[in-house]
């Protein structure tokens, strides 16, 4: 995961395999990309900086993602000709970092918004008029499948998720940017993660998921 990336990258460089390149997919800042890079680079192994960007599943191996790196454009090809949906966009390392962590800002926002928006909107007795407002303010959006969705995504992954938010906090903070709302989404995500409370992903209805997570929280 984000929080033990420079680990594995460092103990990878010690023991020093025959590799042609590390692809790290972790989700952090560029910054320390380029760090983990250096470690390997000195081992003799080309270090591509690679980003997912979207969730694995249902496209599995054909997940879109982007590749960046001075060797990343030689090697691309071989993860096309396996059927992946790879892109090179550039040959700095950090460059697809910056590209991810960026859109995570609003992607991991987003869903500490929602819940947040939400969860209170049920407290309040207010939920369908709320979604209803929403959905007439932004036409194409069904606002209750998805907050209902990120309460699931959250409760489930909200710890890896915080972990690479505070990544975000970083390169934020590394491009001179305040990461005043991104630290809140840190808090939200990882108090998500952290709590005993579990959805069952096959049953999305936004007001039963939200009554689970107030009955079962302490801390909202």
């Amino acid at each position: 995961t984000a929080g033990s990336a420079p680990e594995v990258a460092q103990a990878v460089a010690e023991i020093s395999p025959s590799l042609i390149a590390y692809f790290d997919m972790n989700s952090v800042a560029p910054a320390t990309k380029r760090h983990e890079a250096e470690m390997l680079e000195s081992a003799g192994i080309s270090y591509v900086d690679t980003a997912v960007m979207a969730p694995i599943h249902p496209r599995l191996h054909r997940t879109p993602v982007l590749l960046a790196g001075p060797t990343a454009a030689d090697i691309e090809p071989v993860l096309a000709a396996w059927g992946m949906d790879t892109r090179v966009v550039g040959a700095e390392i950090g460059r697809a970092s910056s590209i991810k962590m960026l859109r995570s800002v609003m992607i991991k926002g987003l869903e500490a918004l929602t819940a947040e928006m939400g969860l209170a909107a049920e407290r309040a007795g207010v939920t369908d008029e709320v979604i209803d407002s929403l959905n007439a303010s932004f036409p194409g959006v069904d606002w209750g499948a998805w907050t209902s969705y990120n309460l699931e995504r959250m409760t489930t992954h909200g710890v890896r998720r915080a972990e690479e938010m505070e990544e975000v906090v970083k390169t934020l903070a590394d491009l001179g940017i305040e990461p005043d709302l991104t630290e809140g989404t840190v808090r939200r995500q990882r108090r998500f993660g952290e709590s005993d409370v579990v959805l069952d992903s096959g049953s999305p209805d936004l007001q039963e998921r939200s009554r689970i997570i107030l009955s079962t929280m302490k801390i909202i």
